[in-house]
């Protein structure tokens, strides 16, 4: 072990000593954002002139942002998804000249799957800004020490190989290939920095993969840092925990794997190979489990714990609340929340923890912002030097992956200045909203009533879904709440009545269309305990990447309604 934490501290430093230099450049950029912006919007333009859309819209001759926007068209995923569907099936300088081997698939939580191709330029914008910065942000406000441990790390992807030879499926399962000397070097790497093997990076469906990442972080109590991609994601882990622990300990004192665990055979057969029985540890673990799991253990399991990295703020907040008040001691943990990143690329970044504003990278793409006042008015759309402080904008971008002034429906609110580049904080999705009578409750609004509502009268929450019900005449929001512990008899004339309250100061709108008799008072029921992990346990079933998995807060779909519906609890 010593040895481990020897490579981890030279494995950050050298990280870290290459990073600083970087970061020094982004600090300098972002004096001169818009300038920087605007040079990177004639890199793309130049660099893809020559591309069948490039040809198209005339990139070649395009000098300023003006005749950008008067020449080329805002778009949606639509109006390129033939492109891109001929992209990857090997057809080259379509979108993009730049080179790619992999798309990545958008979690398809709204509507299916989106390709987006994983460009070299792109891949770099990931390393840099997702990777080698945050070390250095690390390094700047931890103690030395937290160089010392490896992390927790829950990134996990899988992905399948098109004829083309493209492969197809979430960022994080095609970065680690692109690391030269294979399975082996990639193995090594991941356990000096992270605990989890290379096995739990492209986990095989239906294989018990919770399992393997729990199983080799709770082998290691010398931890200093979690890593996950939404804070949902690190609750599910701490649950799966929670409810096995004695399976786990058994396991790590006698250096097997049960048989009640799902893994396939050459999984099992390749992880028996990295364990040894570890009586020591196991001892410690059943001392802090002695009385259950009902306790803030994770600050007992790994007491180095110094810092959790993820996407824990704004619409991620309910679960950095379980976290928190669940799991962890107070004021040991710094949170260092990820910035505005989704499959189509990286937007910003955080220099600072505990802080849920991210600075928008003008290196990463070039911005555009629609006011969501403007209801979709694209004439008021405004570039980076025009934007206004406390004001909410749908980010457009042109992206290095080929997606030329795209739509993002990420709705983001500017919050101040870092130079002269927006800080930013994300507020919801433009199309996850609730809209039968043009009342338009954001997904933040629902969740601020839910957590208010629960809140005020007693209810210890752990997730919720709402469901528009278009059959009802009006129309009908029907509130699924889901308490992390059973309540048998609980009145629900209580919840109902708080709820409205807070739905009414949430959104106006929706106060008004219930009042006109346009929509129908609100209905609310309670979900079985543990609801939402089973959905995430069915989509992983069926194929769908852990690390995409967000929480179901809008029920769009008619199998999210007969699932969260089939588990009502009357």
């Amino acid at each position: 072990m010593e040895e481990i934490h020897s490579n981890t501290y030279k494995a950050h430093l050298a990280t870290i000593q290459k990073a600083s230099g970087t970061l020094e450049t982004f600090l300098e950029n972002i004096k001169q954002a818009p300038q920087v912006n605007f040079e990177l919007l004639k890199k793309i333009l130049d660099d893809n002139k020559d591309t069948e859309y490039g040809r198209k819209y005339g990139f070649d001759t395009i000098d300023s942002v003006q005749e950008y926007q008067r020449r080329v068209p805002v778009i949606v995923y639509d109006n390129i998804a033939e492109h891109l569907e001929r992209m990857r099936d090997g057809e080259k300088n379509v979108l993009t000249a730049y080179q790619f081997d992999h798309m990545n698939t958008t979690s398809g939580t709204v509507g299916n799957p989106k390709l987006v191709p994983m460009t070299v330029e792109q891949q770099r914008i990931y390393t840099y800004y997702n990777h080698l910065i945050p070390q250095v942000v690390l390094n700047n406000n931890l103690p030395p020490r937290w160089m010392e441990g490896r992390a927790f790390c829950t990134t996990e992807g899988s992905y399948k190989r098109m004829p083309s030879g493209i492969t197809v499926g979430c960022a994080s399962s095609k970065m680690a290939d692109y690391i030269k000397g294979g399975a082996a070097t990639v193995d090594i790497i991941l356990r000096t920095l992270y605990t989890s093997p290379v096995e739990a990076t492209n986990p095989i469906m239906g294989d018990n993969n919770k399992y393997v990442h729990a199983r080799f972080a709770l082998m290691d109590g010398d931890i200093t840092g979690i890593v996950t991609g939404f804070y949902s994601h690190l609750v599910l882990y701490f649950k799966y925990i929670s409810d096995n622990w004695q399976l786990l300990i058994d396991d790590i004192e006698k250096g097997v794997i049960s048989d009640e665990v799902n893994l396939t055979a050459s999984v099992r057969e390749s992880l028996m190979t990295k364990i040894a029985p570890m009586p020591e540890r196991a001892a410690q673990l059943r001392e802090i489990f002695k009385n259950g799991s009902d306790i803030k253990w994770v600050s007992k399991v790994w007491p180095k714990l110094l810092y959790i990295s993820g996407v824990g703020a704004d619409g991620f907040s309910m679960y950095d609340k379980i976290i928190k008040e669940n799991y962890l001691e107070e004021g040991t943990v710094k949170h260092f929340y990820s910035g505005v990143v989704a499959s189509e690329g990286l937007w910003s970044m955080t220099l600072e923890p505990d802080c849920p504003d991210s600075v928008l990278v003008p290196q990463s793409a070039f911005f555009e912002f629609l006011p969501v006042e403007a209801d979709g008015d694209l004439s008021q759309i405004v570039t980076m030097d025009k934007v206004q402080k406390d004001h909410i904008y749908e980010l457009i971008v042109t992206n290095l992956c080929g997606f030329y002034r795209y739509r993002t429906s990420d709705a983001v609110r500017v919050t101040g200045f870092v130079g002269t580049a927006p800080l930013i904080q994300f507020m919801y999705r433009v199309n996850k909203t609730i809209n039968l009578v043009a009342e338009k409750t954001t997904e933040k609004a629902l969740q601020w009533a839910v957590e208010n509502a629960c809140n005020q009268v007693g209810i210890d929450l752990s997730d919720f879904s709402v469901y528009a019900d278009p059959s009802e005449t009006p129309g009908q929001y029907v509130f699924l709440v889901e308490p992390r512990v059973p309540m048998p008899g609980y009145d629900m004339d209580i919840l109902q009545k708080a709820l409205t309250e807070f739905m009414y100061k949430a959104n106006p709108s929706y106060e008004r269309a219930i009042l006109n008799k346009r929509l129908s008072p609100l209905k609310v029921h309670f979900m079985q305990p543990e609801t939402s992990l089973l959905y995430r346990d069915m989509m992983t079933y069926k194929g769908a990447s852990q690390s995409q998995l967000k929480p179901v807060h809008i029920i769009s779909n008619e199998l999210q309604r007969k699932f969260f519906f089939s588990l009502l609890d009357e």
